[in-house]
């Protein structure tokens, strides 16, 4: 009587597997989205070596986004964990790690770069 069960119970545990596997476990983005990252930020991207410059960066639920930097719009896809955001830029391929900490209510953000420049960036509202 011992095998039917242990049959039984492989079988269970078989199909639990199969079926806890979906398709969009295949999908590239499958980074951690924190929701207090989603919304649009505006402030002074600071830069030791060319200064400060003024931004808007977007940060969509999906995992992808969008910055604004002098009159150029660049495409991201963005994932973070509890202090670090990493930005790949899809047309540059460039892949950039901030450290980051959250204030005022998760309306402030300073990040800092892999250079050690500080950046404080507002949530945009209307």
């Amino acid at each position: 009587m011992k095998t039917p069960i242990k049959t039984v119970l492989v079988l269970l545990l078989s199909v639990i597997t199969f079926l806890s596997c979906s398709k969009d476990d295949d999908d590239n983005n499958t980074g951690n989205i924190r929701t207090e990252f989603v919304g649009t930020w505006t402030g002074y991207l600071n830069d030791a070596d060319d200064g400060p410059s003024y931004i808007i960066i977007t940060y969509n639920s999906d995992g992808t986004g969008t910055l604004q930097e002098d009159l150029e719009t660049l495409g991201f896809n963005w994932e973070a964990t509890s202090n670090t955001a990493t930005l790949s830029f899809i047309d540059t391929e460039d892949i950039v790690i901030l450290t980051y900490s959250l204030s005022d209510n998760n309306n402030t953000v300073t990040f800092t770069d892999e250079e050690g420049d500080i950046s404080t960036l507002y949530r945009y509202t209307d």
